[in-house]
């Protein structure tokens, strides 16, 4: 025992670290951490001597009260290299937590999905729950780490919606935690050109400009009306600003899957239904506006290959491209509005083949495999910042977006429980939201649709008329910390 803790004592007084784990993994300890232990370490160690001198009757009577005055100090050595461990973590990731508690009072009218003409489905008191833990690392300082997990439930519920692996932490499920970004940024050094290389699980979801509804900052790289949702993949940013001169100017090349087929691998083996890959590639131009303080442009380009229509027997119906425009300016004049306009255009290449639907044939918005479509939509809304600090500067702001026949996007994750930027017909969005103090906000919002083709975000089978409407009131909490 005097020699284990003899040779601590030297090891810590020497080499001022500490090792823990395989590998000898080496975590700093600040002066006075070390000053503190040693301290222990001696006083422990005088303890021990007078035990091992202890030889009379009242020496083993005294002695035998020392292992619980011992196991204390020990116990005291190992609560402070946990608190230096735990500092350690933090210092290298950066940690947050956001909780959101929603209450939707819904109807839905004639839609011929969920039953058809004089049909009505409501839910008066539909309650969720989302719980997100944010992350981010300066692994070193041309190397970043950023990531967000996610639990969203219905109260009481484990599942009520069907997910995929584009939507896993944003549609409402089980207990269990979605992976809902982690992506690394890597800046090489030494390139003839400002590049940035980012790999993993994109920042793909509430992209612009659904921070202006959300009460933060930007969270996604592309403009939410063309693709809102979880997305695997890697993607090239060139800095352009050195070059044009205009402020925060870049191109982006982006590749991913929308579907990779896994039947290759035994254990993996799907069934024996093996579909094409899904191959999805882009390109994003972004600047601020020239002259225009705290504005946005993106102009977007991008193509879907192999779209195939995931059923026994189903090969790939063809491609799909989509063109968009989005704008946006903060504070615009220092008037305490945020506006933005975003447009969309997507085209479809069919193939020829169908696959067998609920309502017979099935291609890329046709039914006869042959025809193709173009569609379109405009996206369009403002927020004024409310300048009374007595109640903490609230906002309200309206959007409004309209979406042909044949319009379609990759829009599979919003944080709503419907897909409203997926519309093909007009949705108008009215909301409130009331500050309580730096980290809690409460919003209050009303959203109507009119389906006037179909109320089903997807790109099988004729759109179809409808005559579908939804009535949303909605009221949520959230917490960020």
């Amino acid at each position: 025992m005097k020699k284990i803790l003899l040779t601590a004592g030297a090891l810590l007084a020497w080499t001022g670290c500490a090792v823990a784990g395989a590998g000898g993994q080496t975590v700093s300890i600040p002066t006075e951490d070390y000053k503190a232990i040693l301290q222990r370490l001696d006083t422990l160690q005088k303890r021990v001597d007078q035990m091992e001198k202890a030889e009379s009757p009242s020496g083993k009577a005294a002695s035998a009260a020392m292992p619980s005055k011992i196991a204390k100090d020990v116990e005291n050595i190992f609560d402070t290299l946990d608190k230096v461990e735990t500092k350690t973590l933090k210092d290298r990731i950066n940690l947050g937590a956001e909780l959101r508690t929603r209450v939707d009072s819904f109807k839905l009218k004639d839609d011929m999905v969920t039953g058809g003409l004089g049909t009505v489905d409501h839910n008066d008191n539909y309650w969720t729950n989302r719980f997100r833990l944010n992350m981010d690392a300066e692994i070193q300082k041309n190397l970043l780490f950023t990531g967000r997990l996610a639990v969203y439930k219905a109260f009481s519920n484990t599942t009520n919606y069907a997910q995929n692996d584009a939507s896993q932490a944003h549609v409402p499920g089980d207990t269990s935690m979605k992976l809902d970004r982690a992506y690394v940024d890597w800046i090489p050094e030494g390139m003839p050109i400002p590049l940035a290389l980012t790999f993993g699980r994109h920042p793909s979801s509430e992209g612009p400009p659904s921070e202006l509804k959300e009460n933060r900052l930007r969270q996604s790289t592309y403009p939410s009306l063309l693709f809102d949702g979880e997305a695997d993949g890697v993607v090239a940013t060139v800095g352009l600003e050195r070059y044009l001169g205009w402020k925060n100017s870049g191109i982006r090349f982006a590749w991913g899957k929308g579907y990779q087929d896994s039947g290759a691998i035994s254990y993996l083996d799907n069934g024996g239904n093996s579909f094409d890959d899904i191959n999805v590639y882009a390109m994003f131009f972004e600047t601020e506006i020239p002259g225009v303080r705290d504005s946005l442009l993106v102009l977007s380009a991008l193509e879907a290959t192999d779209i195939n229509g995931m059923q026994a027997g189903t090969d790939k119906i063809g491609n799909m491209s989509l063109f968009g425009a989005h704008v946006q300016a903060n504070n615009v004049a220092d008037s305490g509005f945020d506006i933005f306009l975003s447009t969309g255009l997507n085209k479809t290449d069919p193939n020829g083949r169908t696959f067998m639907g609920p309502g017979g044939a099935t291609g890329l918005l046709n039914s006869d495999g042959t025809s193709e479509h173009t569609g379109w939509s405009v996206y369009t809304g403002l927020r004024y910042n409310i300048p009374y600090k007595p109640w903490n500067n609230p906002k309200v702001g309206f959007e409004y977006n309209h979406g042909s026949e044949y319009w379609a996007s990759f829009t599979w994750g919003p944080s709503e429980l419907y897909n409203k930027l997926a519309t093909r017909g007009d949705a108008y969005d009215l909301y409130y939201i009331q500050p309580f103090n730096d980290n809690l906000f409460g919003r209050l919002g009303y959203t109507h649709i009119n389906y006037d083709h179909g109320s089903m975000s997807q790109v099988f089978g004729e759109p179809g008329d409808s005559s579908a409407v939804l009535d949303n009131v909605y009221f949520l909490l959230d917490v960020r910390f």
